[in-house]
């Protein structure tokens, strides 16, 4: 594998559909008041990290919820929303027809689609979708863009997150489809290793959060 640098990957907080149950993919709803709060629990949790690099390069997808969870993170950090630079190649994965609809209902309307995911969910590609093949294809064409001695902060989607974590530890198609992480964990990927960064249950009380967040799961 070539060099990759090194990054800090944020997840956009908690939004009416992650609540719901839905999923977004390249829809969009806001982040919840909860949402809100877990982004600032994520920027004071990650600050003095930020503050203790050089030269940082800014990423978010240019999605609208990443973007608000970049904004508020910009605000923590006193770090000008326009160093964010807003890549396409960031956005969720899409999930086509599927998008708005929760598992139970893609299970009990579309079922033939739903089984084929359940056989190939590494190949399979929704109408007017996108494998999980694919993004990890789409997130290694934008890692080859990247300066390799400079550190990116990022702020995504977890679909993309977990692209990421399995192209730095090489992991296994049958790994990243286990992947579960809180949807305030971020994580440090370098040199081949992930660290994920969790906020201490303290930081989490001070913001108002209510726990650690979920995740929307196929």
């Amino acid at each position: 594998m070539q060099e990759l640098p090194d990054l800090i990957v944020i997840r956009h907080g908690e939004t009416q559909w992650n609540v719901a149950g839905r999923l977004q993919g390249r829809k969009d709803t806001p982040l919840t008041n909860n949402g809100v709060r877990q982004a600032k629990a994520v920027g004071v949790r990650l600050a003095d990290t930020i503050a203790s690099h050089q030269g940082l390069k800014f990423w978010s997808s240019p999605l609208p919820r990443a973007l608000q969870t970049a904004s508020i993170l910009a605000g923590i950090w006193t770090v000008p929303f326009e160093k964010f630079t807003q890549a396409p190649l960031l956005m969720e994965r899409s999930f086509g027809v599927w998008e708005g609809q929760t598992s139970d209902e893609i299970k009990r309307d579309l079922s033939d689609q739903y089984r084929a995911q359940q056989t190939d969910p590494w190949n399979y590609t929704m109408p007017e979708g996108e494998s999980r093949n694919d993004l990890k294809q789409r997130i290694q064409t934008w890692l080859a863009t990247l300066e390799k001695q400079t550190t990116h902060v990022v702020v995504t989607h977890s679909g993309c997150l977990r692209a990421l974590r399995g192209i730095y530890t090489k992991a296994s198609s049958e790994v990243m489809l286990a992947y579960s992480e809180p949807q305030t964990a971020s994580f440090l990927l370098s040199s081949g290793r992930e660290t994920m960064l969790e906020i201490p249950a303290g930081i989490l009380r001070a913001m108002g959060c209510e726990g650690a967040g979920t995740t929307v799961r196929l």
